[in-house]
């Protein structure tokens, strides 16, 4: 049993002799820690989950619409004229260059409109329930803007100059007129009614503010 015990202890350090020096020839002798004969190598997919994560970019925002040339100065005239602020005026007046440009109506039409029915109030409220920029009646124009599910669209900037643009097109389209659109759009029949002169002085203003860079041109 001795010599038996003996073969068994021998062939045990032959072993133990192998693996230290596969250790110190793979690893060097930092490679004989205290856990090295008991833990096992770490896995490529565990230092795989040890990289930081890569964050998603951002999406770029969306690029707001940059006024032209002819309506900054007219963003200069109007503030000054109506005593409002051009901070405030910028997005109102880029609101009427887009849809304008899009519905088919002079952006200085929608403008000269503002100018006339709210003096760029977006939250100007008439008796009749003419509500915003452009003094829209929402529940004349039922096919345009539904306010039974947003009761204050037409306190929205961008909603109200659209809607207003979609009626002033709508009415040039049956009257054959621009004059005659505005007398509609402003309720009145009468030909000889004072608004649709009005809004086209307003217009003819913001024309030449638009060519004499933007200087004061009058009442």
């Amino acid at each position: 049993m001795l010599h038996f015990a003996h073969g068994g202890l021998l062939v045990a350090g032959l072993i133990v002799t192998l693996f230290i020096a596969s250790r110190i020839a793979n690893h060097g002798v930092q490679g004989l820690s205290l856990g090295s004969f008991g833990a096992a190598e770490p896995s490529v997919s565990a230092m795989v989950d040890d990289e930081p994560a890569i964050e998603p970019v951002a999406e770029a925002a969306e690029t707001p619409v940059k006024l032209s040339p002819d309506l900054q100065r007219v963003k200069a005239y109007v503030a000054k004229r109506y005593q409002v602020s051009a901070v405030a005026l910028e997005p109102l007046l880029a609101a009427a260059q887009q849809t304008g440009r899009s519905v088919g109506v002079d952006p200085l039409l929608l403008v000269a409109v503002m100018a006339i029915e709210s003096r760029f109030n977006p939250f100007a409220e008439s008796p009749m329930g003419a509500q915003g920029l452009m003094q829209v009646i929402p529940r004349w124009h039922p096919d345009k803007v539904d306010v039974k599910a947003d009761r204050s669209a037409m306190f929205d900037p961008n909603t109200n100059i659209r809607v207003g643009a979609l009626v002033l097109k709508e009415y040039i389209q049956t009257t054959g007129s621009v004059e005659r659109a505005l007398q509609q759009y402003n309720g009145s029949s009468d030909p000889a009614a004072p608004y649709a002169s009005k809004v086209m002085a307003v217009k003819a203003q913001l024309s030449q503010a638009a060519r004499s860079g933007g200087k004061f041109v009058g009442a």
